[in-house]
């Protein structure tokens, strides 16, 4: 049997959760600490197989894993959409799962499953990331204009330089589309340009983007 430990806030909702988990996992022992008092996790009576943080509760990664750096407890986190884009800053921690936080409670489950079988899991919407991110380390590196655009306006503009319609971006990045139109007619204000492929010509001569 394998003790997995969650260290997350106050929501009911993600308490569900784990209960949902239990449910799937019965062979399991589960157990779940409040963020705020994550000491309690720290001397907790039975060791942890499995720790999974959840991220939007603003817990500090490195703590934890300062904590279980001389003991064979795995840990793994559950990032928000505000970090999913900054997952370099995870990377380095000698993590075994990179979970989001809209992801299903069977993705959550087939994640355990994966990291139990000595395999290191990352989800889908966070290996697109990293793998974005790859392409352009591997192309050459991509300066961009501090101040320019909005983080969600970089975002809409890359999704262009894909070659995704209005319809695409949005699905893709889970706005509307509206919020879609109103995005591409700042960027090409701020860009000063008259349409959206000379905002992806534009973007592509700076370097900002890679194909």
């Amino acid at each position: 049997m394998s003790v997995i430990s969650f260290v997350m806030g106050a929501e009911v909702h993600k308490e569900t959760v784990v209960e949902m988990v239990k449910e799937m996992l019965p062979d399991h022992e589960l157990h779940v600490y409040n963020a705020a008092f994550i000491d309690d996790l720290f001397q907790a009576k039975t060791d942890s197989d499995l720790v999974i943080l959840d991220l939007e509760a603003h817990i500090s990664v490195r703590e934890v894993v300062r904590n279980y750096r001389f003991a064979d407890t795995k840990v793994a986190v559950i990032l928000p959409d505000s970090e999913v884009n900054a997952i370099d800053d995870y990377t380095h921690f000698d993590l075994v799962g990179f979970f989001s936080v809209g992801m299903s409670v069977e993705e959550l489950v087939d994640g355990i499953k994966y990291i139990q079988r000595g395999i290191t899991y990352v989800h889908p919407i966070i290996s697109n990331v990293i793998y974005d991110k790859y392409k352009q380390v591997s192309q050459g590196e991509v300066r961009r204009p501090i101040g320019l655009l909005t983080r969600r306006e970089w975002e809409v503009l890359g999704e262009l330089v894909k070659g995704c319609q209005n319809e695409e971006i949005a699905v893709n990045l889970d706005i509307s589309d509206k919020t879609v139109k109103n995005h591409i007619t700042s960027i090409l204000g701020k860009l000063e340009v008259k349409d959206r492929t000379n905002a992806v010509l534009l973007a592509l001569k700076e370097r900002w983007f890679y194909l």
